[in-house]
């Protein structure tokens, strides 16, 4: 029995790819981008390196990262900018529930862009990916909150956050 029969995708649909200007695209990990994603992950983490992290074992975990993205019911979802063939950013997210807003949310975990990138709109398009599936999963917002050690998120001229804890909610269309 599923417990969040909402979250289940209904059929099996292509994920959806998002052109960006200059030959940028943003589109769904796939089990063959894991290595990839990986990597982004360790660029993000050197960047914004807390003592917490260094403690870590940062090879744990990745077969409960590959249920959680692959295996149904998902649990997780990430997706991959590129340059061309150039990976230069990701983002990734899990689903929420508001107790106050009685309903479901989809909580973004991680964004990152290469700052060779950025000014870009490659992290409007990683948002607007992640928008997409909320709407698709019937989730009433998109919430992501910065980690404290992570540099501040520009987005289109406005920064999120000012290196402390900054969070950013989008309100997205809900499939009733």
């Amino acid at each position: 029995m599923n417990l969040f029969p909402a979250l289940v995708p209904r059929g099996r649909v292509s994920p959806p790819t998002f052109p960006a200007t200059a030959g940028y695209t943003v589109a769904r990990v796939s089990r063959r981008d894991i290595e990839v994603l990986m990597a982004l992950c360790d660029l993000q983490r050197d960047r914004g390196r807390s003592p917490a992290a260094d403690d870590r074992e940062t090879s744990a975990g990745l077969l409960e990262l590959m249920e959680a993205l692959f295996d149904p019911p998902l649990r997780a979802w990430a997706w991959i900018a590129r340059d061309g063939e150039a990976a230069v950013g990701y983002a990734a997210a899990t689903v929420g529930f508001s107790l106050l807003e009685r309903g479901y949310y989809l909580r973004l975990e991680s964004l990152y862009v290469d700052p060779a990138h950025h000014g870009r709109d490659v992290e409007a398009r990683l948002l607007a990916s992640a928008s997409a599936t909320a709407a698709q999963l019937g989730c009433f917002a998109v919430q992501w909150q910065q980690g404290a050690g992570l540099p501040p998120l520009q987005l289109s001229g406005a920064s999120i956050g000012d290196g402390r804890c900054g969070m950013l909610r989008l309100s997205t269309p809900t499939a009733s």
